[in-house]
């Protein structure tokens, strides 16, 4: 029964929470499909998936030098007729953390097993100037700007192979974010490109949690979580293929 009322405590944070989620994801397709719509004015339109590792810079790596993770991004961009101008955006997830409890939780709750993924995502419009070459492979510059989102949530269950009873999330907080990047794309065949590219993103004061700043208090039965304030800066290293969808 307890578990239930634990449910009930939370669904209301989770809602909100996988609304803001999916307003992030929506305003990405949405703006990607006014993009391509523009096709009419590029020959150069193309949408790709990176792989990439993210790593703390400035502020954050002297608070939390620990924190790093990795994950995905999915991007789309159009190019101005004419011109080495590309306008684009990317919608990107990195998971930066994992912590597990399995056992007693108090009389309460029981025995059970408790994850917890530290996470964040990224909704970025890009600028990008990639001049022709003429060498085989076309360098860019990006001028980045977004909103951040990072987040943790929970996962609970009776056992590995069971169904969760319980989701919910513990923390979360959106930052301004904006840098610059630069990258390379190296054609494989007319119509894909492998894509190496990297960038460095500033951020305002952001509130999160770190598998180092979350404890169980076994006297009082409950889960300390120990919110850290710091500019979420990060560096990003990601490479991926990309393909022309004119």
């Amino acid at each position: 029964m307890s578990k239930y009322l634990v449910l009930i405590w939370h669904v209301i944070g989770l809602v909100k929470s996988v609304n803001q989620l999916k307003i992030q994801m929506k305003a990405f397709f949405s703006i990607l499909i006014a993009l391509l719509c523009l096709g009419n004015l590029s020959a150069q339109n193309t949408m790709g998936f990176n792989v990439q590792t993210v790593l703390p810079t400035g502020e954050l790596k002297n608070d939390s030098p620990d924190l790093w993770g990795g994950g995905f991004a999915v991007t789309g961009a159009f190019n101005l007729k004419d011109s080495p101008i590309f306008l684009g955006g990317t919608l990107d997830f990195t998971r930066y953390g994992s912590q597990l409890r399995n056992g007693w939780h108090g009389s309460v709750m029981g025995d059970y097993r408790h994850r917890r993924q530290f996470e964040m995502s990224r909704l970025l419009g890009f600028i990008r100037i990639s001049p022709d070459c003429d060498a085989g492979f076309y360098p860019y510059v990006d001028f980045n700007a977004g909103v951040n989102f990072v987040f943790t949530r929970s996962i609970l269950r009776d056992s590995a192979l069971e169904d969760p009873f319980d989701r919910y999330l513990d923390w979360h907080d959106f930052s301004f974010t904006y840098g610059i990047g630069a990258g390379v794309e190296i054609p494989v065949n007319p119509d894909i490109l492998i894509d190496i590219n990297f960038k460095t993103l500033k951020t305002g004061q952001t509130e999160y949690l770190t598998p180092n700043s979350v404890s169980f208090d076994t006297e009082q039965e409950i889960y300390l979580l120990d919110v850290q304030r710091s500019r979420f800066d990060t560096f990003t290293f990601s490479i991926g293929i990309k393909a022309y969808i004119d």
